[in-house]
């Protein structure tokens, strides 16, 4: 049996029996239908990956004995934080879950005047606890041990004030490129646009709160392709892609 690498929301001891949490269980359990004798790994974001066996079911919640405990430490030494805008549906999902694999710190849904999804359709408590299940999914198919912070979203006039370190807009018409500039120094902001693109006005205010235009080659990007490309770019340039 593969090992499992699963997120528990729960302090975890060094070693020693432990009692899954509830929708941990579920989903080791049932939908991953883990049988006794079953090695994981379990992380809750503090930077340590826990070995553990699976033992036995009390109730609805699986047994587990910890074995031990090792720091894995995954966070880039890039903190990214991105102004990532709000998408229809799977896009919007698919923008996340990558924008989590490839390591940014914080994750800023942005609702944008040519968006096609309104700022409140984005706050139902539904669909955010969805965004969290889909980040913590994301941790455990890459291995990570650091969770990103996933934001309340928000219009993207309200954002300027979360702005983080050198903060860069990706513009079409910008003369240049990531590979033009020298190290930006420890934190990054990203922002895209949405389907429709960033609105003259939405750049314009960027650029008077401290952005940076720049493009993303001589093609067109899809708004759920941009911004990934553009946190990979940094990645690789600064970061430890």
């Amino acid at each position: 049996m593969p090992r499992i690498h699963l997120y528990a929301d729960s302090d975890l001891p060094e070693s020693g029996p432990f009692l899954l949490p509830a929708g941990a269980s579920h989903h080791l359990l049932k939908v991953l239908r883990a049988r006794h004798g079953q090695e994981l790994t379990l992380f809750n974001g503090d930077g340590w990956m826990y070995q553990a066996s699976l033992t036995g079911i009390s109730g609805a919640q699986a047994q587990l004995a910890i074995s031990g405990r090792y720091p894995r430490p995954t966070g880039s030494p890039l903190a990214i934080q991105v102004f990532l805008p709000l998408t229809r549906g799977e896009r919007w999902d698919w923008s996340l879950q990558k924008a989590v694999e490839l390591g940014v710190r914080r994750i800023q849904p942005v609702a944008c005047r040519h968006g096609v999804v309104q700022l409140s359709e984005a706050r139902g408590e539904k669909r955010l606890a969805r965004w969290r299940d889909i980040v913590f999914a994301a941790c455990e198919q890459s291995g990570s041990t650091t969770i990103p912070e996933l934001a309340p979203p928000v219009a993207l006039e309200t954002a300027w004030a979360g702005v983080r370190g050198a903060a860069f807009v990706l513009d079409p018409d910008a003369g240049q490129r990531f590979t033009d500039l020298g190290h930006p120094g420890p934190e990054i902001t990203l922002l895209s646009g949405p389907e429709g693109g960033l609105a003259a006005e939405e750049v314009a205010a960027a650029q008077a709160h401290g952005f940076r235009s720049l493009r993303m080659g001589p093609r067109i990007l899809r708004a759920e392709t941009a911004a990934i490309a553009a946190i990979a770019v940094t990645q690789a340039l600064w970061g430890d892609l």
